[in-house]
């Protein structure tokens, strides 16, 4: 298995989730459906949040996240998710 690891730049904020600290952006807990939208080709990408924790390197909280791509898969997914690193204030929480 091949995990590839990037760093986001820092986005706006989800309101709707509880903070912290209102600086250094929510915690996200394992399990948590997020979404990416700072790709500047291809739409935004869809994952699941791995392991969430205080970074003191970005002053906030930092996310590895299991993304599946251009949308959630229905069912068991066919592909291994893909693991990246971003900020939390960079992801939007998905509701469904």
């Amino acid at each position: 298995m091949k995990v590839i690891i990037r760093r986001a730049a820092q986005g706006d904020l989800d309101p709707s989730m509880n903070h912290s600290h209102d600086a250094i952006g929510p915690f996200l807990p394992a399990g948590t459906k997020v979404r990416y939208g700072g790709l500047e080709e291809g739409g935004p990408e869809f994952g699941v949040i791995v392991h969430c924790w205080m970074s003191e390197e970005i002053g906030g909280y930092d996310c590895y996240v299991a993304f599946f791509g251009n949308e959630f898969p229905s069912g068991r997914p066919m592909k291994m998710p893909y693991v990246l690193r971003y900020a939390a204030s960079s992801l939007k929480v998905v509701y469904e």
